[in-house]
């Protein structure tokens, strides 16, 4: 088997990364297949993948050939700006400590940012795992897990000096209850073929939405879920096409009805001729409070990359629990800014047009505004208070500082070294006082 001889590569990057004192001790000879480790017969182990206390470290080894040929299909999608299409998977060997998995499924992640970083020789770019992607061509790795987990995505911190925006926005979501990805941290070593493990940089491990973040947070996989894209995501009436919500589980039965019926309530003629009964088919479809809870952490933390600016960059369940379809945040390496690309939807949200209804229909009506102001008193009087905060961007600094001081040029999208980093731990403390007070004011 390949993995067999890639095995004897890797005692060298043993041997380079034994003595480190911030990761776990790596055992010093490649092991094989063991249950708790490799099999689907486990119950995801969160503690092991996503270990809270620590930035652990992965290596991905592959022949030079692969390492040729992932380029050049990546290649080929930026060439023609292609980011409908996913990139190829190739096989690869995966260590951890000191633990193999073998053939597992790795590729690029395509998206604008990933397709300017390679424009620019940059390699940091978002990296896919799929532990069993061949077991149809090597029998000995059928239903292949990592602790349990089937697949995993590795996001490289794009246009963030801190490197913590997306795990401290994803975390803050949750801790007030709106679901989102879990994280942490990886360093990511990759050898081409030549034997030598690569540092590609830190990065940010993000749980996968379907199934493991659905049976983590709802207790079920069972529900329609969807990834949104593109126009239609907007649920807006001139811009809508069912294609855009993409079915994550039941793939091979699900229609989209629960989606289309979501749009057909929320534009609804009703809205204007009857508002009660209008709010009521939409509370029977819709988990309007969840959305309200989301968006007073989305505009008090400042997340411009997403619904009301964007198009995409959530995911929704039907769950089975109370029939309703639920909001989930999906991407939030852009949060904590006050500007980007778009300006940050503000805390009152009047700005926002009709071409997104799920804001601008729900805001101006009383009751859904007193819910989202309560949201936004609640959120920042527990989760994001002054000291809380000030606790988490040192604890989080001290995690990164050392493994972003040793990434090199060709492999980091920190613009400044050291010292911006560290600066940009002092924006972020600043901006958290700053959206406190704007908010105290919004709120008076």
């Amino acid at each position: 088997m390949k993995s067999l001889i890639k095995k004897t590569v890797f005692l060298g990057i043993l041997l380079t990364i034994a003595s480190s004192c911030q990761k776990e001790e790596f055992v010093t000879s490649a092991l094989d297949w063991r249950e708790n480790t490799h099999s689907n017969l486990v119950e995801p182990n969160y503690d092991k993948v996503f270990d809270q206390t620590r930035v652990n470290r992965i290596d991905i080894v592959l022949t030079e050939a692969e390492f040729s040929d992932m380029q050049s299909n990546f290649s080929s999608l930026v060439s023609s700006n292609d980011t409908q299409t996913n990139p190829d998977y190739f096989s690869c060997d995966f260590f951890f400590n000191g633990i193999q998995w073998y053939d597992v499924g790795v590729r690029y992640k395509g998206n604008s940012n990933a397709f300017d970083a390679f424009n620019a020789g940059n390699g940091k770019l978002p990296i896919k795992l799929d532990f069993d992607e061949f077991e149809s061509v090597n029998k000995d790795i059928e239903d292949q897990r990592f602790y349990g987990f089937g697949q995993l995505s590795l996001h490289p911190n794009f246009n963030d000096n801190s490197q913590i925006r997306e795990k401290l926005a994803l975390d803050i979501y949750r801790a007030f209850d709106v679901p989102a990805p879990l994280t942490s941290f990886y360093e990511v070593y990759v050898d081409k073929g030549n034997g030598i493990a690569e540092y590609f940089g830190l990065y940010t491990l993000i749980e996968d939405f379907a199934p493991d973040l659905l049976e983590r947070q709802f207790l079920s996989k069972t529900g329609n879920s969807y990834e949104s894209q593109n126009a239609g995501s907007k649920l807006y009436s001139d811009q809508f096409e069912l294609t855009d919500f993409v079915p994550k589980t039941n793939q091979d039965i699900t229609l989209n009805e629960d989606i289309q019926e979501l749009f057909d309530v929320l534009n609804s003629s009703l809205r204007i001729t009857d508002l009660e009964q209008w709010k009521q088919s939409l509370e029977a479809v819709f988990d309007v409070d969840g959305f309200l809870k989301y968006l007073a952490v989305n505009n008090l933390i400042q997340n411009w990359d997403t619904y009301g600016n964007k198009r995409g960059n959530y995911y929704l369940y039907h769950d089975p629990a109370d029939d309703l379809l639920k909001w989930v945040v999906r991407g939030a390496n852009e949060a904590f800014k006050s500007e980007g690309k778009e300006s940050p939807v503000s805390l009152s949200m009047l700005e926002v047009t009709t071409d997104w209804p799920l804001i601008n229909y729900l805001i101006r009506i009383p009751d859904y505004d007193t819910s989202y102001k309560g949201y936004l008193s609640s959120f920042s009087n527990t989760v994001f208070k002054p000291a809380k905060m000030d606790n988490l961007y040192n604890k989080l600094q001290q995690y990164v500082a050392p493994s972003s001081a040793n990434e090199t040029s060709n492999y980091t999208h920190i613009q400044g070294g050291a010292s911006a980093l560290e600066s940009e731990f002092v924006s972020l403390k600043a901006h958290t006082y700053q959206r406190l007070s704007e908010v105290e004011s919004y709120l008076e």
